[in-house]
């Protein structure tokens, strides 16, 4: 296959994702979702909800964001009949080995393997919480 045609079918398929990406909250048809803040506790629980529930999800990075000095990894998450932004705490350990942010060009890049488990926040909540990930494709 020639460069050209792989070039192009990249731009097609980045165009889609960036279209999909922008049309989600327009389009959402949850009433959770489309009525909590995405950083908020029920908007994130009913994400989890549909992701647990879900066969198939795909994650693409959004942005890393520090909230009163915890840092988030807030990622797109979309399935079968939902999408969302998905916030993962970045246990202090993992700060500095995720190797994505958002100042190296990796908006909308794909999470191929993203692992995070449900844990128990000091504040008595739940917190979703970054466990890895195989891959990035950029």
């Amino acid at each position: 296959m020639s460069n050209k045609i792989v070039l192009a079918m990249v731009f097609v398929l980045a165009i889609f994702v960036s279209c999909e990406e922008g049309t989600c909250a327009k389009t959402q048809h949850n009433p959770i979702l489309a009525t909590y803040d995405y950083n908020s506790k029920p908007y994130q629980a009913e994400l989890y909800r549909l992701i647990k529930e879900s066969e198939d999800v795909d994650y693409y990075y959004e942005m890393r964001e520090v909230i009163f000095g915890q840092n988030f990894l807030v990622v797109n998450a979309y399935g079968d009949a939902f999408c969302g932004k998905l916030c993962l705490v970045i246990p202090e350990e993992d700060v500095l080995k995720i190797p994505i942010d958002t100042t190296k060009g990796y908006q909308g890049a794909q999470l191929i393997g993203l692992k995070f488990k449900n844990q128990e926040a000091s504040y008595g909540g739940l917190s979703l919480v970054y466990d890895s990930m195989e891959y990035i494709v950029n």
